[in-house]
Order: C-alpha cells, then sequence, then structure tokens
C-alpha cells in the first residue's frame, strides 16, 4: 500500500509539472499587462521591473511562455549560480527563487526566469553599473546585446546551455580571463584561512632577527611569493625571504628594496577579503571598457602611472608616467589625439597659475625670467612685468597671460599631444626625469607626463609613414611645429587597481583617488529587494 501511494502521489506531481507551461500560458498576457501598467511586479519574494527587450520578447512570441523545457530552467539557473565567478552577486539575479520556485505561479515564474537572463546578460556584457553614473566624464559608446537581441534569446533557451551563451557576452580578453583566474585564486586563499597580519613594529631588514620575521613567513607563503620552505633560523630575515619581499613590493607597486616599512606593511597586512572586493571592481571595470576597445590605441593607467600604446593589437611601448595628484585628479574619458605639437610653448592653465604660478612671483620676482617666461596679452603682445602690481591678482581676476616659451626646461618638454577636452588634460614630455623613478607617480596637476614621450611621438608617425630621421629632424628645430595626425589614435584615460605583469601575475595598486570603496558599496547593494 505504501509504495502505491508513493507511486501515485509521484504520478499527480509529474501531471501538475507538466500543466505547469499551460497554467502559465493562461495567465501570462494579463500578468504582462499588469507589469507594463505598473512597472514592477512583486512575484513572491521577488521584484520584478518592466524592460522594454522583456515586452518585446513576450510579444515577438504572442505572450507565450519560453520556459517550459526543465533542461533550459536548470541550465540557466546554474549561470547565474556561475555569475559569481564573475564577481558577480547571483542574488541579483533570483537565485533562491530559481532554486525554489514553488512560491510562485507558473506565470509568475516565467518572468523570473526571463528576468534573471536579461538582468545576468546585460552585466556581463555591459557591467552591472552605468559607468556614466560613477565615473564623472566618461564617454564609452554601449553596443548593443545582439543585432538581434530577442533572436538573441530565444536562441540561448533553446540550446539548454544558458551558460555558454551567456559567458559569451563577458570580454573576451586575456586580462578578463587573468581577473577571473586571481578572483577564483584569491577566493581558494580565503577558503585555507587568509592570511594573518604581520604585527606592528619597527621596519624589518635583511639580515637582521626579529620575532615578527615568522609572521612576515607565513603571510608571504599564504599569498605566493616565498616557497613554503623550512629556514634553518626561523627569526633571520635571509636572503630566500628578502627575495620574496621584493617580489611582493613588485606585485604592490612598491620601492623594491626588501625592506618591510611602512608602506610594505600595510600593504601586506591588506586582508585577502578586500582583495577579493578589489578584484570584483575591475572585474566591472573591465565590463564597462573592453567590448569595444579598438585594435589601436593609447591608454593611459592612471592608477598604475603609466601609458601604453597599442597598434594592431599588439603592445608596442610601455611607458612610465606621472599623474594628477589626488587633488588634482587626472579625469577618466575618451578622446583622440588629433595632432602632435612640438618644441611647444606652454600657457600656464587657470588652476596652476591661481594655485603656483602667482603665489610663486609673489615670493620671487625674478621666478619669470629664470623660467623663460613672459607675460602676454590674450592677443600676443608683450606685457612688462615690471609694471604689474602681483599683489592684486589671485587667479581669475588676472587679466593677461602666462606662456613659457620652449626650450629645454619648458614644463611641456620636447613634445606634447593634443586631443579634444573639455578639462585641458594632455600628454607631454617632461624635463623633470627624476620623478619617474619612484614608485608611485601622481604629481602632475592633471596632465600626463611620458617617460618615453620621443619614443611614443616616433611610433605614431611611424604608423603615418614617417620614418625616425624624420621625427628626429622635427625635436631639433627650434621652433613650434604642429604635426596632424590623418588618422587620430583613440586615446583612453582610464583608472584600473587591478592589472598582471609579462608573466601574469596580478599586480594591486594603490587606490590613489580612492575610487574602489563607493564603486563596490554599489556593486554589492541588491540591484531590487530579492
Amino acid at each position: 500500500m505504501r509504495f502505491r501511494h508513493l507511486h501515485a502521489l509521484s504520478t499527480a506531481l509529474l501531471s501538475v509539472l507538466l500543466a505547469l507551461p499551460a497554467l502559465a500560458g493562461e495567465a501570462l498576457p494579463a500578468l504582462l499587462s499588469e507589469l507594463e501598467a505598473r512597472g514592477e511586479l512583486e512575484t513572491g519574494p521577488v521584484t520584478v521591473h518592466d524592460n522594454a527587450l522583456l515586452q518585446r520578447f513576450y510579444a515577438a512570441r504572442a505572450r507565450r511562455p519560453a520556459w517550459s523545457d526543465a533542461a533550459a530552467r536548470a541550465s540557466l539557473h546554474a549561470a547565474v549560480l556561475a555569475a559569481a565567478d564573475d564577481g558577480l552577486r547571483p542574488e541579483d539575479y533570483h537565485a533562491q527563487a530559481l532554486e525554489a520556485p514553488a512560491g510562485l505561479s507558473p506565470a509568475q515564474a516565467e518572468l523570473v526566469h526571463t528576468d534573471a537572463l536579461l538582468r545576468l546578460a546585460s552585466d556581463l556584457f555591459h557591467g552591472r553599473l552605468d559607468p556614466i553614473d560613477h565615473v564623472p566624464g566618461i564617454d564609452l559608446q554601449n553596443a548593443e546585446l545582439d543585432a538581434d537581441p530577442i533572436a538573441w534569446m530565444e536562441r540561448a533557451i533553446a540550446s539548454r546551455d544558458i551558460g555558454a551563451a551567456v559567458a559569451a557576452l563577458a570580454p573576451r580578453t586575456p586580462i578578463y580571463a587573468r581577473l577571473k583566474a586571481a578572483l577564483a585564486a584569491h577566493r581558494g586563499i580565503a577558503r585555507r584561512g587568509g592570511w594573518a597580519s604581520v604585527p606592528p613594529g619597527p621596519t624589518l631588514r635583511p639580515g637582521e632577527r626579529s620575532d615578527r620575521v615568522p609572521a612576515l613567513r607565513a603571510r608571504l607563503r599564504a599569498s605566493g611569493e616565498l616557497a613554503d620552505a623550512t629556514p634553518a633560523d626561523a627569526t633571520l630575515f635571509d636572503d630566500a625571504l628578502a627575495a620574496a619581499v621584493r617580489l611582493f613590493q613588485v606585485r604592490h607597486q612598491l620601492a623594491t628594496d626588501a625592506i618591510v616599512g611602512r608602506q610594505t606593511l600595510a600593504a601586506a597586512n591588506v586582508p585577502v577579503a578586500q582583495r577579493i572586493d578589489q578584484i570584483r571592481v575591475n572585474l566591472e571595470r573591465a565590463r564597462w571598457l573592453l567590448h569595444d576597445l579598438p585594435s589601436t590605441y593609447v591608454l593611459v593607467d592612471i592608477a598604475g602611472f603609466e601609458v601604453r600604446y597599442v597598434r594592431d593589437g599588439i603592445e608596442r611601448l610601455r611607458s612610465r608616467a606621472t599623474v594628477g595628484r589626488p587633488y588634482r585628479r587626472t579625469p577618466v574619458f575618451r578622446s583622440s589625439i588629433a595632432y602632435l605639437e612640438f618644441n611647444p610653448t606652454w600657457t600656464v592653465p587657470p588652476t596652476i597659475l591661481a594655485n603656483d604660478v602667482l603665489p610663486a612671483i609673489r615670493r620671487d620676482p625674478g621666478y619669470l625670467a629664470r623660467r623663460n617666461m613672459r607675460v602676454l596679452t590674450f592677443q600676443g603682445q608683450p606685457v612688462d612685468p615690471r609694471t604689474i602690481d602681483w599683489n592684486r591678482y589671485r587667479g581669475r581676476n588676472f587679466p593677461w597671460m602666462i606662456r613659457q616659451d620652449p626650450g629645454p626646461d619648458n614644463a611641456l618638454g620636447q613634445v606634447k599631444f593634443m586631443f579634444p577636452n573639455a578639462h585641458m588634460v594632455y600628454l607631454h614630455d617632461t624635463p623633470e626625469r627624476a620623478l619617474f623613478a619612484r614608485p608611485e607617480r601622481a604629481f602632475s596637476s592633471g596632465c600626463i607626463r611620458v617617460e618615453q614621450a620621443h619614443r611614443l611621438a616616433e611610433l605614431l608617425l611611424e604608423a603615418e609613414g614617417r620614418d625616425s630621421a624624420a621625427v628626429q629632424s622635427l625635436f631639433e628645430e627650434a621652433r613650434t611645429r604642429r604635426v596632424a595626425l590623418a588618422n587620430p589614435v583613440p586615446v583612453l584615460l582610464y583608472y584600473w587597481t587591478v592589472t598582471f605583469d609579462g608573466d601574469g601575475s596580478v599586480i594591486f595598486k594603490r587606490d590613489i583617488y580612492d575610487r574602489d570603496p563607493p564603486l563596490l558599496a554599489v556593486l554589492d547593494r541588491l540591484r531590487s529587494a530579492q
């Protein structure tokens, strides 16, 4: 009797499951109309927001259900869970409701599945957040999900392999794959217990002994800089540990002196959970950027203090650079290099005029002469600086401009790279070469000083058919020369706090502009009540 009862119960349950598509089909048109009228629906524990694409999808289907196939539903649930590998939160795609939809009507479950697919596809393709809301001045053109997104949705559902369909929407670039691998690796470290902090204390130097050395060894073993070997003297800061510290410093953009001072200790004591969040934030930035990156471009890595030139997908130049101070931040935006100016003059921008140059002139009357600077009217006529009462002016009320003539001491060096933007920011050479030796290079007033500016100019003009001798002659001329690019080169000023070195090792940068925490907070905020 007991087995006969179970068989009857199973038969009844199977009949209910087989009837779900029909039940969904009966109620779905009314539910779609209600969703359109109200803008959102509380479907059990899930809120489904009205979406033009969702409505178009069902209109193309004559409002018939799409999720009658159990294998397709299971595939969607697996894809949602796999979103964690991309640094996304499965709960933002109705993970619990997809796993246990018992509290939903068949029509509600239908909409929840479609809404989950749309959210996941959009977030992997465009990013979970709109960069315009979080990066002032950013200019990224988001491509469409597909030439025919309705057809894409139908294909994805019919394939019964929604994981593969949505995975193909994420950026297909090595950096995105490396970010995902770094996320998995650091989550693995977290599962193994993470790493303990190194206790505070005096600076640790190679050759010294300290009871804090074992903690330093354990910390570097956990993150992989130090091999798992037992030293002869546990308290000795030996050569192997020094090499591991240098490697750690390379991977955190610190001075590679093997000395564990304040900055190295602070980097070592960042918890693994915080490094995981840092990778997740940069996965989101990658989703914003990497879909429409052209094959030839100049990339300014602001937090990495680097400029890269990529031509036809191949990196031709990687140069150290200096960027804006935290209170004069280099902005994030996209433009195109339109022309190069050799042996440029430098007209002092308003902010630098008010904050730096005018105060310096008031302190030192010989400041202008020593720097080969002239006071000019806005029509270019010279003004004798001895006739000016410098104490009257604080910047905005200064009725002239100050210009530095070309020469070896010009603030822009021998070449600048010009691209239209509202920020008065550009790339340029500099006579201040010593600054490039520092590991952290946020010294400028917003513009980007390029260590290998001469080489960058050669490469850009080489692509236009000029040989190196022709470019060198432009540097050697005393006069200012403007050279337009027949094919303007896209330039992207961007902010990353995680990148990779040549062997694929993850590099964690300091968040010099404190942009990661607010972005992480929004990224972790649930899009809707789940």
